[in-house]
């Protein structure tokens, strides 16, 4: 560690030359996250999803932007929760540039509500709201278990030789190096140099779980359901991190608060100090930071972690980390 040497903040948060899924990635979070990761030079950014018309209306945005290649952003409807589905999308990356450098599970869905629990009168009426998930064969709480929390094991799995490929790219040694040993990595000027990849950049493959604060606050904001599969949703990036460490693989998580988004409605709003204690929601810089850091040189020792970013939300309910 040389603390003299030159700092460029333009290399150390910067997504150049990332090859980027992003699950989600036409509206909200997902697409502030394509935006800069896009405006900040990945060659390509592929945006999955189930809404075929929102992931083109994002891509053809985010393509006419003036510092964004046109044809870098593409759309790829897909469903999250098919195995199928998933592994088609995968097999159309291969096919078009071989390799992943950061995939970001960010796809998820609000489920039943039972915030009208906390003014509930009666035992019964309280019943009747925690029991409304059930309907319909318990499709409800289901489904939002297999959205925001079985898809990220699915997806993450059916990406893995895609981010194995995009490691052996920059010179790593590839595959399942035993815990008792060093991952190498040969960097040849010749090859690695010219493809703009640095011989400083230790950079390697990175699984991002954008899971919610949810998942640590006791108090129920949005559902039981929402928070249940937020706090797994956590822990599947957690284990994956350790899972996948002989494989040179890493994976960490993004924990929002309050952003807008189709959940949380996209106006702004003032928030009081027992809520949030920035007194709004996140904003686009907010989010674009965290993730140029995580997927930059400035995160590449990032392993296991949780990010949180919420305005200091979790500080004013009973929470669990």
């Amino acid at each position: 560690m040389d603390p003299s040497q030159a700092v460029d903040p333009n290399a150390i948060f910067s997504a150049k030359g990332l090859v980027v899924a992003i699950t989600g990635g036409g509206s909200g979070i997902g697409f502030a996250m394509a935006s800069a990761i896009a405006k900040t030079g990945a060659p390509r950014v592929y945006l999955l999803g189930r809404r075929a018309d929102v992931l083109t209306s994002a891509a053809s945005t985010l393509n006419s932007a003036p510092t964004v290649p046109d044809g870098t952003v593409v759309p790829l409807a897909t469903d999250i929760t098919s195995k199928a589905s998933v592994q088609a999308a995968a097999k159309k990356i291969e096919e078009d540039v071989g390799y992943l450098d950061v995939l970001v599970n960010n796809a998820g869905k609000i489920g039943p509500r039972n915030t009208a629990a906390h003014e509930a009168q009666d035992l019964r009426g309280l019943q009747d709201i925690l029991l409304s998930g059930f309907d319909d064969a318990d499709e409800d709480w289901v489904d939002t278990l297999r959205t925001n929390t079985a898809s990220v094991a699915l997806v993450s799995a059916a990406f893995l030789h895609l981010l194995d490929a995009g490691n052996r790219r920059r010179g790593w040694e590839g595959g399942r190096v035993g815990l008792d040993k060093t991952r190498r990595r040969s960097w040849q000027a010749e090859v690695h140099g010219t493809q703009g990849i640095d011989e400083a950049d230790t950079r390697q493959s990175q699984i991002v779980t954008v899971a919610s604060i949810a998942g640590f606050n006791r108090h129920v904001t949005a559902g039981v359901a929402y928070s249940a599969s937020k706090a797994a949703a956590v822990h599947v990036g957690k284990s994956l991190a350790t899972l996948l460490r002989e494989w040179g693989v890493r994976s960490n998580v993004i924990a929002p608060g309050v952003y807008p988004s189709a959940m949380t409605g996209e106006h702004d709003q003032e928030y009081p100090i027992s809520q949030v204690p920035a007194g709004r929601k996140g904003s686009f810089d907010d989010i674009a930071g965290l993730i140029l850091y995580m997927v930059g040189k400035g995160g590449a020792y990032l392993n296991g972690t949780v990010q949180v970013t919420d305005g200091g939300r979790l500080n004013g309910f009973p929470s669990t980390y």
